[in-house]
């Protein structure tokens, strides 16, 4: 209690007035004594100076730590200890590994392990070791216009090019867990916006499997028996921006562990894509042609997290044929019921001649017996970092795949978006999914403007001065207009001083408006073509 009550007196434990500083491993060093005592635990390092009269096994035991890494030691000796909340008011900030790595000798040295950088790097670091100072050129006519259409060797190295450097490294993620009383959380740590996709089975309240997916044919496999009896489902929280996964299941009787239990793992390389046995739950309309479906995984013992931007494929037996589409998981919040974590959301619009859309669609019975993949795609969500104004284009069905990236990037918090607007087409007002919740979405976020173009239906013009404002009276920045894509809305999107400009633009249709689209990009003069994402619909 008196640590607790020292903790909360504003006294500055960490010694550093609460800056959170990123430590080396010699700095680390520098602090093992008991007057100035620095400790690591799983990559966070705390000032553990004040806490030596109040550990239970005293400053010696302590001290053992002091000045260096003691995850191995707290892990034989404290593993079930809460340290994070013990600590908090200590913590000075993550413990940083420096490595020098030689970019002119490692693209050709054969006993290198490390990826050869890209030719960008490599060629802008050999330009910047090689350049020499020169004296200037006397000032004449000739050597002025020479030098001005002459750009001067890169010295640095651009952020696109750090960013294929640290994408070309093989992701490995890192394990760890927590517990409460009654709470154990299973911790993954792979890497900001790896973006992954994660799947839990539950074989008893012992045994659960994790499958990570984080490159289009790897899979990192964790197999746990667990110490004690956990509740089934688990709760799935994904950081995006961090890349952590935690995994929070309920104990089944409430006790602290003193371990989690035993794990095994495997990498998988050139897996052959995974089904598993789905049930339609619930079957709600939206529109007159398009539900709302709730999958329900046979025995309940599947919870399945699919990537932004990734789709899953569905397929039944129809009349003896075996029947296949994909279809893009949506935000729970998307679907107006309540969707248990793990349900898989999908909107579905039925087609006249769509047999699995209709069988999908149907009242009566509802679909049972569906084959549902694991999550796939090859959207990049580490593409994105470096913009903050988006564009995205959705005609009818293809809105699925804009939800999520929606919701992710209003609150992303790194570069903090500026602006997103979503063009989305239909016939009629009647084809318009999920309405309300982004017509709900304008009012509650400045940031984002919501303009639906509708090919059937003719409507009065706006003026060009609210057309250009794109809000109304109540500050709604959603508007119907009449009309299709055309070159001059794909225009307003590449010009600087447009409302509607964005760096980055992405479109989700069917075949023949993706194509169009993408044809008007091309026609753009300003358009960089790797600012573009096409969503196949």
């Amino acid at each position: 209690m008196d640590w607790i009550r020292l903790g909360n007196s504003g006294t500055d434990l960490t010694g550093t007035g609460g800056r959170i500083v990123p430590v080396s491993h010699a700095e680390l060093a520098k602090h093992d004594r008991a007057e100035d005592a620095w400790m690591a635990i799983r990559g966070k390092v705390y000032n553990v100076t004040r806490y030596m009269n109040f550990h239970p096994g005293g400053a010696d035991e302590l001290m053992r730590g002091a000045g260096k890494d003691a995850t191995r030691l707290f892990e034989e000796v404290h593993a079930w200890v809460n340290y994070e909340s013990l600590l908090a008011k200590c913590y000075i900030g993550p413990l940083r590994n420096t490595v020098t790595i030689n970019l002119a000798d490692s693209s050709t040295n054969p006993n290198s392990k490390l990826p050869p950088p890209p030719p960008s790097f490599a060629q802008a670091s050999k330009l910047s070791a090689t350049a020499t100072p020169t004296s200037p050129p006397t000032p004449t006519k000739d050597t002025t216009d020479t030098a001005s259409t002459t750009p001067p060797p890169p010295s640095i190295v651009s952020s696109a090019s750090d960013d294929s450097l640290k994408l070309s490294i093989p992701i490995v993620p890192r394990f760890d867990w927590i517990q409460k009383t009654a709470e154990l959380t299973l911790i993954f740590y792979t890497r900001s916006l790896a973006n992954p996709g994660v799947m839990v089975e539950c074989v008893d309240h012992l045994e659960v499997t994790v499958n990570i997916l984080l490159e289009s044919s790897v899979q990192h496999r964790y197999r746990f028996h667990l110490a004690n009896n956990v509740r089934w489902p688990c709760t799935v929280r994904t950081s995006l921006e961090s890349g952590k996964i935690e995994l929070m299941f309920n104990k089944l009787c409430p006790a602290l562990w003193t371990s989690y239990g035993q794990m095994t793992y495997e990498r998988r390389e050139n897996c052959e894509l995974q089904l598993h046995e789905y049930d339609v739950a619930t079957r709600v309309e939206i529109t007159h042609d398009s539900c709302a479906l709730l999958l329900r995984p046979k025995n309940n013992s599947l919870l399945q997290v699919t990537p932004v931007g990734h789709h899953v494929s569905v397929s039944a037996s129809i009349d003896g044929e075996y029947v296949s589409r994909s279809y893009t998981p949506v935000p729970a919040s998307c679907v107006s019921t309540d969707c248990p974590g793990t349900f898989i959301p999908l909107l579905v619009k039925s087609y006249q001649d769509g047999c699995l859309s209709k069988h999908l669609t149907r009242p009566v019975p509802l679909g049972t017996s569906l084959q549902v993949s694991q999550p796939s795609g090859n959207f990049a969500l580490s593409k994105l970092r470096h913009h903050n104004r988006f564009a995205l284009l959705a005609a009818g069905s293809g809105l699925t795949p804009m939800l999520a990236l929606l919701h992710y990037l209003l609150e992303r918090n790194s570069n903090r978006i500026e602006h997103i607007c979503l063009l989305y087409f239909n016939k009629t007002e009647a084809d318009i999914w999920c309405r309300e919740m982004l017509e709900n979405l304008c009012k509650k976020d400045k940031r984002f403007t919501l303009k639906h173009y509708l090919s059937e239906v003719e409507l009065p013009e706006p003026t060009a001065p609210a057309a250009a404002a794109a809000t109304d009276s109540e500050g709604n920045r959603s508007t119907l207009v009449h009309g299709r894509v055309t070159p001059d809305i794909i225009r307003q999107l590449t010009t600087k001083d447009s409302p509607l400009y964005a760096t980055y633009c992405c479109l989700c249709g069917p075949k023949p408006f993706n194509e169009l689209c993408q044809q008007y990009f091309q026609q753009m003069p300003d358009h960089n073509p790797k600012h573009l994402h096409c969503f196949q619909g």
